[in-house]
């Protein structure tokens, strides 16, 4: 065994040219960047695989994943009509025949007549 301490950071470096510490860069990133958007935990994962390949040669192969959080959707509510089909509205509720109606400006508020503020008697 080896008295010397082996870097990580430099041999992530080293790995495919330096690709494999760029690609933990971006996960890292996207991975802050998702936890701070939801408010819930991400995962970065760097496993390294190291097979010996014969005096003093090593194969190492790197596996870089993440799990990224993601935003909780609402349900859509759907309603069945007699005919057991999905539909957005409620086919038991009553429909208001609902008009729009041609507006002649704003509302000069100064002009509406003052209302009397309601008087109370004391009950003694």
């Amino acid at each position: 065994m080896s008295k010397n301490k082996t870097s990580f950071a430099q041999t992530l470096e080293n790995l495919r040219h330096g690709t494999v510490a760029e690609e933990i860069d971006e996960l890292l990133t996207e991975a802050l960047q998702a936890t701070a958007d939801t408010g819930k935990q991400s995962k970065v994962t760097i496993s390294l695989t190291i097979k010996p390949n014969g005096n003093g040669v090593y194969k190492i192969m790197d596996d870089v994943k993440s799990i990224l959080p993601k935003f909780d959707k609402e349900p859509t509510v759907l309603f069945t009509d007699g005919k057991q089909q999905l539909v957005r509205e409620d086919p038991r509720q009553q429909k208001l025949n609902l008009e729009q109606i041609q507006s002649s400006g704003p509302v000069d508020v100064k002009a509406l007549p003052e209302t009397k503020k309601p008087t109370f008697k004391n009950l003694s």
